[in-house]
């Protein structure tokens, strides 16, 4: 599976009011993704950090579904174009945003990996695993 940022469509994940909105983007191949500063800002993490954690974030190790490994540019993240803004962005698989957000700090980490879940799987969640 590789990330191609040609063009996506945007999906929006509406808000109930104790969360702020999470846009899903999907690749015309169908490849879900999200912004890394977009979840950074859900996750309500510290803006001063922003920079750091993507770092750490790209270089951490995860437990994918095919194994224990580093994320892979092209296969689980692609750098966002932003002409003009100062601070880099990447575009995140869903997995990958999931696994991240279990690790962070924040309060709301797991509602919202459930949430990741849930548009992993076209809409449906998971019960019997």
């Amino acid at each position: 599976m590789f990330i191609f940022v040609l063009s996506f469509k945007k999906i929006r994940v509406y808000k109930p009011l104790f969360m702020l909105p999470l846009e899903v983007f999907e690749s015309k191949k169908g490849t879900k993704v999200v912004a890394a500063s977009n979840l950074h800002a859900t996750l309500k993490l510290p803006v001063r950090q922003y920079g750091v954690q993507i770092r750490r974030w790209l270089k951490d190790v995860y437990e994918f579904g095919d194994g224990i490994r580093k994320p892979q540019p092209y296969r689980d993240y692609a750098k966002r174009p932003r002409p003009g803004e100062p601070l880099e962005d990447f575009y995140l698989t869903l997995e990958l945003a999931k696994l991240i957000a279990l690790r962070t700090n924040s309060k709301v980490k797991l509602k919202y990996a459930r949430l990741l879940e849930v548009f992993a799987n076209n809409g449906q969640m998971n019960l019997f695993n």
